[in-house]
C-alpha cells in the first residue's frame, strides 16, 4: 500500500510561482522538493538563529513615510563630501 504524505495548500504571488517554475525547470527538480527544502531550511534557521538576524522581505511604512521616501527617490539631494570621497575610491 502506498504511503500518503500530508499536503499543504497555499496561495503565492504570480511572480514567486514564475521564479519557482524557472528554478525547477532549469535544474530538473520537482516543485514539491524545492518547496519542502526551502521550508525546512527556513524553519531550521528560525530555531537556530537569533530573531534579529531576519530582515522581513516586505517593509510596511505609513503613508507619510512612503511619500517622503518617494520624494527622496525622485529628488535626491546633492552628494556629501564623504559620499564623493567614497565613490571616488571605487573607480
Amino acid at each position: 500500500m502506498a504511503r500518503s504524505s500530508p499536503q499543504l495548500a497555499t496561495q503565492i504571488s504570480a511572480e514567486t510561482l514564475a521564479d519557482l517554475e524557472a528554478y525547477v525547470s532549469s535544474r530538473g527538480l520537482k516543485k514539491q522538493f524545492v518547496v519542502e527544502q526551502a521550508l525546512a531550511y527556513y524553519l531550521r534557521a528560525l530555531r537556530e538563529l537569533p530573531a534579529d538576524a531576519f530582515v522581513p522581505p516586505t517593509l510596511v511604512v505609513s503613508r507619510k513615510t512612503a511619500e517622503w521616501l518617494l520624494d527622496q527617490i525622485e529628488n535626491p539631494g546633492e552628494p556629501t563630501p564623504a559620499m564623493k570621497a567614497l565613490f571616488a575610491r571605487k573607480k
